[in-house]
């Protein structure tokens, strides 16, 4: 496989800068070295970047210790978009004035802006109207869901285990990746317990909470976008210039990428503890040896049998995880990949941005149940990820209202589309022409 280079990655053609390492193959890009790499080009000065003003947060973080977490992962980058999505209404803004230190010296890495009369503004000031209005019972509802995953997970687990069942570890498996993806509903918030159900499947938070939600969410499908960058240069999403072999290739390496995602990145977090490098190392690292200790606690199995029953679950899991994700939303040939012609390169709303990078599957919008364990009503929970899945399906009579308004579409297809299209991009050599067009009919 071709190394990651300059040469085979194309230019921006939104204009953004990219990471300075992202080009270099000999480093292992995880998310601290995305962020030291942001702090480069964002022109933050050491402190925090909301449009084209600097704010000093340090006092803020003192004070509010429940936000610290988010706060120094990012220190001394731009963070206008993690900003405007994480708070929906306007008293953080206010807030913000007591904080301000003075005028940033360099123009914006991003091309997205937050207009008051542009789409992304008029739908946030739209749904803040409705939100108010909804029941609390949605979250309740969420809250239930994943508990009763998290208890069904351990039971099946420890079942598998004792009964040396690989039906019943597969079922485990399943109920693990769904645990996982339900996580996710809650590590765009505030620390709270459930978004520690994430790390069972040997994934992290921290590191999910820059490559997701710091990079992939604000900056999606772009050449900023961490979890493009993660996968390369085995899939190349962007349109770049691909031999035959590599587009073939991709489907067989795919299954085996799904199969082993979870362990190859506990095995990312683990070698620099092997260098003697503890930085960033928590006691919450710790959550994943929790389901194989209650196993062999309670299954009667042997040290080995149920490291091994163990493994399994987690393959099993991480193949339905990665399954379902990458399959999500966001890769189709009729969806904006940097290196495609933009909707615009100037004043391009960051709400439409979304709507140009995602695509959402009728199968799965309308179950409150689906959409957690899948991903769901991706849309709309990238354009407001603090708000509780449960919440997103209301929302939508406000969404379509403000698209009309604005003429553009939510583009609904099957699980099927997605699933070929993601295919189709990664053998996609040449780039769209046109932007997206979001009244196509699929």
């Amino acid at each position: 496989m071709a190394p990651k280079s300059e040469d085979i990655l194309p230019k921006s053609t939104l204009g953004i800068k990219p990471p300075r390492r992202r080009f270099d193959n000999k480093q292992n890009y995880a998310a601290d070295v995305w962020l030291e790499d942001k702090q480069e080009t964002d022109g933050a000065e050491g402190l925090w970047r909301i449009h084209d003003d600097l704010y000093d947060l340090a006092d803020f973080i003192n004070k509010h210790p429940g936000g610290r977490d988010w706060l120094e992962l990012t220190k001394g980058t731009d963070i206008t978009e993690a900003f405007e999505v994480h708070h929906v209404t306007s008293g953080p803004e206010e807030l913000l004035k007591s904080f301000f230190v003075r005028k940033a010296k360099t123009k914006r890495n991003a091309p997205f802006t937050f207009k008051e009369d542009g789409f992304y503004k008029t739908l946030k000031r739209e749904v803040v109207k409705v939100v108010k209005t909804l029941p609390t019972q949605s979250k309740k509802t969420s809250n239930f869901f994943i508990d009763s995953l998290l208890v069904l997970m351990f039971t099946f687990s420890v079942m598998a285990a004792a009964y040396w069942n690989y039906i019943l570890g597969v079922i485990s498996g399943n109920l693990l990746a769904m645990l996982t993806i339900a996580a996710h509903n809650y590590f765009h918030r505030r620390d709270n317990i459930r978004m520690y159900y994430f790390q069972f499947s040997l994934m992290q938070v921290r590191e999910w909470r820059v490559s997701h939600v710091l990079s992939h969410h604000l900056h999606t499908n772009t050449i900023d976008d961490l979890e493009i960058t993660a996968w390369e240069p085995i899939f190349q999403y962007l349109p770049i210039k691909k031999t035959t072999r590599e587009r073939v290739m991709v489907y067989l390496y795919f299954p085996f990428m799904w199969l082993t995602g979870f362990h190859m990145n506990f095995i990312k977090k683990v070698l620099p503890l092997l260098k003697g490098d503890y930085k960033g190392y928590r006691i919450t690292d710790l959550t994943p040896f929790i389901l194989p200790f209650i196993m062999y606690l309670l299954s009667g199995q042997s040290f080995l049998g149920t490291l091994w029953m163990w493994n399994f679950i987690v393959m099993i899991a991480s193949l339905h995880f990665f399954f379902v994700g990458l399959n999500a939303a966001h890769h189709h040939p009729d969806v904006f990949h940097d290196g495609d012609v933009p909707r615009t390169t100037e004043d391009y709303d960051w709400g439409l941005s979304q709507l140009d990078a995602i695509m959402d599957r009728k199968e799965i919008s309308g179950s409150h149940f689906l959409v957690l364990t899948n991903f769901g009503d991706h849309a709309l929970h990238h354009m407001f990820p603090t708000l509780d899945h449960g919440i997103l399906e209301h929302l939508y009579p406000t969404l379509y209202k403000v698209m009309e308004t604005f003429n553009v579409n939510l583009r609904m297809v099957s699980q099927l589309d997605t699933i070929v299209g993601q295919f189709q991009q990664l053998s996609k050599i040449e780039p769209n022409k046109q932007p997206p067009d979001l009244f196509k009919k699929y």
